[in-house]
């Protein structure tokens, strides 16, 4: 199934609506509960250590309803930003704490969770296994907590890979029951929150089977039970119609939903749905061959894109252009040495001489890469400052030589950077040297001289070098990261894309990740043949 809109906004939605829903505890609980839940969002390590140590107490006196709210929150929030291993091990601790106690239904939504993260990860029939236990808990529900959770488990299935020639009406199949579930629950409020995702995914589903009438249909309603009271959803509501509407060659109809997508969009930050709102309008003028409003289209969506990732397009023309050279140099050998000499078995030991140096070639540079990692610590937490020699100096012979810049204001920034690489703002996506100058109470030119002088030539290598140490060291010590896709591995470290993650992995341990992966594993296994 295609990637949709709707569709990526529904892991956040049932996240949001599923802690109203979670059976009764004492009401001093959920009033800290909520009180941490909302301070992970600022003060994560702080907020952390309260629930941990609220989880103790309530082990302590039996609350076990307590502490598996606690580990949902921890889990709902590390699924929120992305980390997926902190995601599946606060998941299972509430699978392990609701399974011993008999809460089936803290067991069902944490299942989902497990099943969706999975799903995130490539692994698909892991997280087909573990939605499924979660939906035979519960698939007689007794409550409107137990319907809001059947249906959220049914949407999860939607976010795994189906292989069939009839993957598409599989997922409508799941689509279906998840909204039949939302429509039995009796809180309108939550019966109408839930059926607006339900009717989006139907109507993603059906526009995939090409049955656009039943998908504006279903679009339809959508804006008839959201009524404006949801922005992003109204806007990608009218933004799917008028794709609908390009895909039937009815532009009028098209133009005016896409209007009015723009209108809910416009000046949020909704900086991806804007991209593909642009995108269509371009199909749709040049369908409709109106130069003008062409151009001023193209230019909102170079806009976007430039504010997104300026370095994404150079970086994949530079791996076209690579991949263009090294399939010319393949080509032009392989008839050389077939006019040359005609048979067949030469060209094969050239072929296995190549890929023999080019082992080598990897293993040098991964030796040299690993044994650098052991002896420079240049871009290690701490390296510069640690918490237990505050009083560090700064090197004179280093710094450039700038009245502004003193020594206190070089010490504090280095201890703000030290504090960012701890806490791996690094792997934020779309980080930018005025977002850590904002942090740091300094300005980018001071920040970037200490850049310079302390971490790496310039800020764009510092950050790329602390994304691909951190990754290596998961490859490295946790073994699950050697069977995750490169998109996943991307996205944990801030990357645009699988493609740039690959380029700059190279470009900072000499090896591809692939290669790096499978040398590793002969490594441990003493393999190198």
């Amino acid at each position: 199934m295609k990637t949709q809109i709707l569709l990526s906004f529904a892991f956040l939605l049932i996240c949001s609506l599923s802690f109203a829903q979670i059976a009764e505890i004492p009401k001093s609980y959920q009033i800290k509960i909520g009180q941490y839940q909302e301070e992970l969002k600022t003060h994560p390590e702080a907020a952390q250590k309260k629930l941990l140590t609220l989880i103790n107490e309530a082990e302590k006196k039996g609350l076990h309803l307590v502490s598996i709210r606690a580990y949902e929150v921890f889990a709902y929030r590390y699924a929120t930003i992305g980390d997926g291993q902190n995601a599946l091990k606060y998941a299972k601790a509430a699978v392990e704490l609701a399974e011993q106690h008999d809460y089936p239904a803290e067991a069902a939504v944490m299942y989902g969770v497990i099943g969706q993260q999975y799903g995130r990860m490539g692994m698909d029939d892991d997280a087909k296994e573990y939605i499924q236990k979660g939906i035979d808990l519960i698939k007689k529900p007794k409550n409107d907590a137990e319907k809001h959770h059947l249906g959220n488990l049914y949407s999860y299935r939607l976010y795994t890979k189906e292989t069939s020639k009839d993957s598409s009406q599989i997922y409508l199949k799941y689509a279906k029951l998840a909204l039949a579930s939302y429509l039995t629950i009796d809180n309108e409020e939550l019966r109408e929150k839930s059926s607006v995702l339900g009717y989006g995914n139907v109507g993603m589903c059906y526009s995939e089977l090409k049955q656009y009438d039943s998908a504006i249909a279903a679009l339809d309603k959508v804006l008839a039970i959201n009524k404006g009271k949801n922005a992003y959803m109204s806007g990608n509501a009218y933004l799917q119609k008028g794709m609908l509407f390009l895909d039937k060659k009815q532009p009028d109809s098209a133009e005016a939903n896409l209007k009015k997508s723009e209108k809910n969009f416009s000046g949020k930050e909704f900086i991806n749905e804007e991209k593909e709102l642009y995108s269509h309008f371009i199909k749709l003028y040049e369908l409709k061959g109106d130069p003008n409003k062409l151009k001023e289209y193209k230019s909102a969506y170079l806009e976007l894109e430039n504010r997104q990732q300026k370095s994404r397009l150079g970086t994949a023309t530079e791996l076209l252009k690579n991949e263009n050279k090294e399939k010319k140099t393949v080509i032009s050998n392989f008839y050389k040495v077939a006019v040359g000499l005609g048979i067949v078995i030469i060209s094969l030991l050239i072929i296995l001489g190549i890929q023999r140096i080019k082992y080598r070639r990897e293993k040098a540079a991964f030796d040299a890469f690993r044994n650098n990692r052991i002896s420079d610590e240049k871009y290690s937490a701490g390296n510069h400052l640690t918490e237990n020699n505050p009083e560090i100096k700064a090197t004179p012979e280093k710094v450039q030589k700038n009245d502004a810049l003193n020594e206190e204001t070089e010490i504090r920034l280095l201890q703000g950077l030290e504090k960012f690489e701890k806490e791996h703002g690094y792997n934020e996506k779309g980080i930018a040297l005025g977002k850590i100058a904002s942090q740091l109470n300094t300005n980018t030119k001071y920040l970037s001289m200490v850049i310079k002088n302390h971490k790496a030539d310039n800020f764009s290598n510092y950050i790329n070098t602390l994304r691909i140490n951190y990754i290596v060291d998961k490859i490295e010590n946790a073994p699950e990261y050697r069977k995750y896709k490169l998109s996943y591995l991307a996205e944990e470290t801030g990357f645009s894309s699988a493609n740039a993650f690959s380029k700059v992995f190279k470009d900072v341990t000499g090896v591809s990740p692939s290669s790096y992966i499978s040398l590793l594993g002969k490594e441990k296994t003493n393999d190198f043949t």
